[in-house]
């Protein structure tokens, strides 16, 4: 009997089915992941909307995972048994990005400036010679291309190819559910705060609070740092209080910003602020809420269109000496420093709080609208259809 794959589909907006498709085909340089957990990105946002993001469609979702190798080519470095995280990406290996050893996700690879396609991101481009884009190297669907399989190339599948260079070893003791907060939770936000220096006594503002700024939370506490939260959902700042937030600032109150000075003393701001939701309304109280000589940094984006924040550039970034910017990932330099963090048991505490809701991939409908609710932080999904009995969420 040959053997077969299942992956998650969503083939219309609120929909959910597992299809069967081909077992994927392993080639040098891949390995074949049997993926144990596969955590919810914005997936939801497809869930709802059906827009996509350029390299996905509705049979190929999912970039977040952990697993064990159940297959390797000749020559690999790998062993089967192996239990790794694969991190997001198919990057050449050798542009400007990937030689110093940045975020995979900003591989040159990627043409990112011929795809700004706003809601429909995946049309055909001339400049690519009628190739669409989610073809284009660098992205997920490239890593079916390369192997020739049909199979195997995105997270929400029982059975996940990734490139050798795009995993990494779990150490022994570190579990499965902790080790797999390394991509778009504790691990993009690694980088972001490594990026931007944050260190002990530093003032950090965390802004348009989900699972993207409750990893921020976790990594500004791991380096030191005091943590202003600002945010409005009750359940979402609790969840942040938890997790170690010094201060929670709402920012509809009229003086949410004489809050903040007053905390940050004489800097009359805070040194780093991280926006993680994509809103403009939280983008523009970032703006306002970073002092002088401060960094902001930009985590969150929208699938599909989003309406753009206009920045005074003399006014409010030239003047004030404000550095701004963002990031996808986690940078192939920072593997090291991430996989040690969620090695302290402190850190395990805050990804266990955080991770509020488990689903075998079957009912992963229910994980999405748990995402909808925004009652939710991090989400996972069971690929192998053996999510503990003990995480089990009963429902939305």
């Amino acid at each position: 009997m040959s053997k077969s794959n299942t992956i998650l589909s969503i083939p219309s907006p609120g929909k959910v089915e597992l299809k069967t498709v081909p077992y994927p085909t392993v080639k040098p340089g891949f390995v074949l992941i049997r993926v144990e957990i596969a955590p919810i990105c914005i997936e939801h946002q497809i869930y709802r909307d059906h827009t996509f993001e350029w390299h996905e469609d509705a049979d190929h979702l999912g970039h977040e995972g952990v697993g064990e190798i159940v297959e390797v080519a000749e020559g690999s470095m790998f062993r089967p048994g192996d239990r790794v995280i694969v991190f997001q990406g198919n990057p050449c290996g050798e542009c400007f990005v990937c030689e110093r050893q940045l975020s995979p996700t900003h591989c040159l690879a990627i043409p990112y400036e011929e795809i700004q396609g706003g809601s429909n991101p995946q049309a055909p481009l001339e400049a690519l010679g009628g190739q669409a884009a989610m073809y284009t190297p660098g992205g997920l669907r490239s890593i079916e291309v390369d192997c020739g399989s049909e199979s195997g190339g995105f997270g929400f599948s029982r059975y996940r190819l990734a490139p050798e260079r795009m995993i990494r070893k779990i150490p022994d003791g570190l579990e499965y559910r902790h080790a797999a907060a390394a991509n778009c939770f504790v691990g993009c936000t690694y980088t972001g705060l490594e990026e931007s220096g944050v260190r002990p006594g530093d003032w950090v503002l965390v802004a348009g609070i989900g699972f993207i700024g409750f990893g921020a939370i976790l990594n500004a506490k791991y380096r030191g740092a005091r943590v202003i939260a600002l945010g409005r959902n009750p359940d979402r700042m609790q969840l942040a209080r938890a997790l170690g937030a010094d201060h929670i600032v709402d920012p509809d109150d009229a003086d949410w910003l004489k809050r903040i000075h007053a905390l940050t003393g004489y800097r009359k701001g805070c040194d780093h602020v991280f926006e993680a939701s994509g809103y403009p309304y939280y983008q523009r109280k970032c703006l306002q809420a970073v002092r002088r000589y401060g960094s902001m940094y930009m985590f969150g984006f929208l699938v599909g269109d989003a309406k753009p924040l206009p920045i005074h550039l003399l006014d409010e970034l030239h003047n004030r000496h404000v550095s701004l910017s963002g990031g996808h990932d986690v940078r192939i330099s920072d593997r090291e420093g991430l996989v040690n963090m969620l090695c302290d048991p402190q850190v395990q505490r805050g990804v266990d709080l955080a991770v509020t809701h488990h689903y075998n991939m079957s009912d992963a409908a229910k994980g999405f609208e748990a995402a909808l609710s925004k009652k939710a932080g991090k989400i996972y999904l069971y690929p192998q259809e053996n999510c503990p009995a003990s995480l089990e969420s009963a429902g939305a």
